[in-house]
């Protein structure tokens, strides 16, 4: 019984337990979440980059799984889903297994893995987390060198992990131009800044750019979403005293 068990284990097929198998002719993969989880209904797109304009999709099925008949030329792969969030809906990007090799009409495997943090093989100018402009008020003359900014995570992550306190200063991997604080892991954040100078510390109050309110001595910040290119959540805090 033990060896028949085996025998017939061994003629499951890849797709009943979830594993992408190369077809020729088509386009196939897997895409998962952060905890290796399957994600269903994630859009795939292939743009063929000889011919203009030429696109093709699928959308993978409830253990994560696509398929899609290839035409000739060379396809670029990439994906993105759907993540309800604080009563926000985010279109979230997709890190893929292999983003240096385009699939041709012979077929082939790309998977893809949602990650909260990373810069994207496809572009280095694009990040999976989320980006935060930073302005300065009218009457504040400081440094930008100089503000240290925290974030505290209110609640889970959008992926529902806990995430961690970021303690953000100029010049380290998520502030390295001016104005821009990029690849925060999506979440609900308390923000705070103070301006560090070499005779201590002075507390510095925060504003929201886009409702225009009080400056607060800490800001609950919500990433807001924006799929008009590409999907990316941003957010937009002024400084002061």
């Amino acid at each position: 019984m033990f060896l028949a068990a085996v025998a017939l284990s061994s003629c499951t097929k890849n797709d009943d337990i979830g594993v992408p198998e190369a077809e020729k002719g088509y386009a196939t993969g897997k895409v998962v979440d952060t905890k290796g989880d399957p994600i269903a209904g994630a859009k795939i797109v292939l743009e063929n980059t000889v011919f203009h304009s030429s696109y093709s999709y699928a959308t993978t099925d409830e253990k994560g799984m696509y398929k899609t008949k290839l035409q000739p030329g060379a396809w670029w792969v990439t994906a993105t889903f759907k993540k309800e969030y604080n009563g926000k809906t985010y279109t979230l990007p997709l890190s893929p297994d292999d983003a240096g090799e385009n699939l041709t009409e012979e077929g082939g495997i790309r998977n893809f893995t949602w990650k909260l943090e990373g810069r994207d093989p496809g572009n280095e100018n694009y990040f999976y987390g989320g980006q935060v402009s930073v302005s300065l008020n009218a009457d504040f003359y400081e440094d930008e060198e100089d503000i240290e900014l925290t974030f505290t995570p209110s609640g889970p992550l959008v992926d529902g992990s806990e995430g961690k306190k970021l303690i953000i200063r100029y010049g380290d991997h998520y502030w390295e131009e001016y104005h821009y604080v990029r690849d925060i892991p999506i979440g609900r954040y308390m923000v705070t800044a103070v301006l560090k100078k070499s005779n201590g510390e002075i507390p510095l109050k925060i504003q929201n750019w886009h409702t225009q309110g009080d400056f607060v001595p800490a800001l609950q910040l919500d990433f807001i979403p924006d799929d008009t290119f590409r999907p990316v959540t941003e957010a937009s805090i002024v400084i002061g005293y």
